[in-house]
This record gives C-alpha cells, structure tokens and sequence, in this order.
C-alpha cells in the first residue's frame, strides 16, 4: 500500500471522527447531508450515532449505502434506534432540522446519489439554501475534477459544504509513513 507512504506522521484513529461529526452537526440548523464511502460501515454508524445525539431522523439514500448498511445490520456491526431511519421518500415530511442524510457519491461519481443532488435530479432529495453537506471522504487521485463539480454545483443551489480541510470529519483508512 503505497497511498500516503510519502506522508509524514501518523493518520488519527477512526474514532476521532465521532465527535467531530458530532460537533459539526450541532452547529447545522437546517438538513445536513453527509457523503463518505458506502463500506465504510463505521463511519455510517458513526453520522447515526451523531444524529441520534441530537434526535434527528436519518435517511439512507443511494443503493449500496442502503445495501452496506442492512448488510452490517444483519451481521450485528451496525444499528438504528428503533424508528429512527427513515425511507427517503419521507424525508420532507419532516422539518430540515429533524433530517440527516446519508449519501453516496463522495467521488462524485456521474450516477451517485450526491451529483444527482448537486444537478437538480434526484427523486427524493432537492438540496437548498439552509442544508449543509458534509463530505467525510477525500478525493482519491483521479476524481478531483468531479468531486470539485459536485462541490461547486452544492454551493450554487445555496447549501454550505465541509470537507476534510475545515473540520476533522474524516481519517485516511491508509497509512502515512509512520
């Protein structure tokens, strides 16, 4: 594994994003959106285990968030109060501060959940003024150029982005050189 081997120190434990995520969304007011890998169960658990802190509902939005996630359920790696999740076609039914979302498409990828958000074209979930999206992933080399669209595109519909750079929302699962 040569990712982040040029690196110098040592990547934080991934239990240093809890309470960061934690603290970010305290100061959301309206819907907060977090994007970050489908298979990285804990960290989903960790936006639930966030979210229930401040008694928000969530919404798992995109197949194989929606997959991973009953997936680790089923195996007992992962779990929801009792009525806690919500399918994503309740999500307005609810005030914007009751919601948290959680998506796919940290890599913007043409098809994921966050760019169909981003371009006005998903079902379920029109971003807006007010909603904070939060990406709790890094672009892996390559996917710059649409994780920056995906980005620019959230901002201009009027919604506040957090990435790596403004908050301790997220850890590599890779190594630095120590």
């Amino acid at each position: 594994d040569s990712t982040n081997a040029d690196r110098p120190g040592v990547v934080p434990s991934e239990a240093s994003v809890g309470p960061a995520l934690a603290a970010e969304f305290a100061r959301c007011e309206g819907r907060i959106i977090v994007t970050c890998f489908a298979s990285n169960v804990h960290r989903v658990q960790q936006v639930i285990d966030a979210a229930a802190g401040l008694d928000r509902k969530v919404a798992l939005v995109g197949r194989s968030m929606r997959k991973n996630f009953n997936i680790a359920t089923n195996l007992g790696l992962a779990g929801a109060p009792e009525g806690m999740l919500l399918n994503p076609r309740e999500i307005n039914d609810y005030p914007d501060d009751e919601v948290v979302v959680v998506s796919t498409g940290s890599q913007g990828e043409p098809l994921s959940a966050l760019r169909r958000m981003a371009f006005n074209d998903h079902r379920d979930v029109q971003l807006h003024s007010g909603d904070t999206v939060i990406f709790s992933a890094t672009a892996i080399p390559g996917n710059e150029r649409a994780v920056n669209e995906t980005i620019d595109r959230i901002y201009a519909l009027g919604a506040r982005v957090v990435t790596a750079q403004d908050a301790p929302i997220h850890v590599s699962g890779h190594g630095s050189r120590e």
